[in-house]
């Protein structure tokens, strides 16, 4: 007669760190000796691999011709900017991470200086956010205007360079889809210089992103005894998220993905 467990998943603490941060820790268990680390090892890779985010892929900036250019009246060269940008956090305002997608993918910054440039001042549509808006973006020295566009994609920590230029050559829009569909939901809806950016094409080049999205940044785990008679043992789970998903939706989503892969193998071995 096959033994069974006692089956339990509970979340013992969870809390919000600096720069908008989530941990989370977890009890799962119970297993029989030895299966605890399998199936620790194998949720901790799907983690760190499998989880799907929201990246930003391109960026016009008005004035930038390339990466290694300087814009006046700003501080930081246009790579620092590029580099500041890769900082910047975004996740779906009401979607699950089954169904991850970005439905109207590009959004503006428009600032006038001398000012202090955060990911606060871009402008999405409704149906994004940015989780980290204190992130520094550029410091306007003099009263010149400072004006970006981009484009948001969703994408796969696994993926790699080679799959992410033909996602870029597949779904991000073309130029003139960028400078002529952006939509604002944010600020005044129809003052003079979002009406310049819809109609008005940019000379600028659009400069690519190799950004690879990491929604779980750290995972950690300890399997402890829980009846050491019978040999069984459960683990302890911590996950550390970048803010755009809550640890434990980052958990079930991983289980989710380890179970369909088991499965669909099991369906063959019939």
């Amino acid at each position: 007669m096959t033994k069974t467990q006692k089956l339990f998943f509970a979340c013992v603490d969870s809390k919000i760190q600096d720069h908008g941060s989530l941990y989370g820790r977890f009890h799962i268990g119970t297993f029989f000796r030895g299966q605890a680390l399998t199936f620790a090892n194998a949720l901790r890779r799907t983690l760190l691999s499998e989880i799907p985010g929201v990246v930003l892929t391109d960026v016009v900036i008005d004035g930038a011709g390339h990466e290694f250019a300087s814009l006046p009246g700003v501080e930081e060269p246009v790579l620092d900017i590029l580099l500041n940008l890769k900082n910047v956090v975004f996740a779906p305002t009401n979607s699950d991470l089954s169904d991850l997608e970005v439905t109207q993918p590009h959004g503006l910054i428009k600032c006038y200086g001398p000012a202090r440039v955060t990911a606060a001042d871009i402008k999405l549509p409704t149906t994004m956010k940015c989780v980290n808006p204190k992130t520094h973006i550029a410091t306007l020295t003099i009263g010149e205007e400072f004006s970006l566009r981009f484009t948001l994609s969703v994408r796969s920590p696994h993926e790699s360079t080679l799959n992410q230029k033909k996602f870029l050559n597949e779904n991000i829009s073309s130029q003139n889809e960028l400078d002529q569909k952006i939509l604002v939901t944010s600020g005044p809806k129809t003052s003079l210089w979002e009406e310049s950016l819809l109609l008005e094409p940019s000379k600028a080049k659009k400069l690519s992103f190799d950004t690879v999205p990491m929604p779980v940044q750290k995972v950690n785990y300890v399997i402890k005894s829980f009846n050491a008679k019978q040999g069984s043992e459960y683990v302890v789970f911590e996950v550390w998220t970048d803010g755009s998903i809550c640890p434990q939706e980052g958990v079930q989503f991983g289980l989710k993905k380890l179970t369909q892969l088991f499965y669909q193998f099991a369906l063959r071995s019939k």
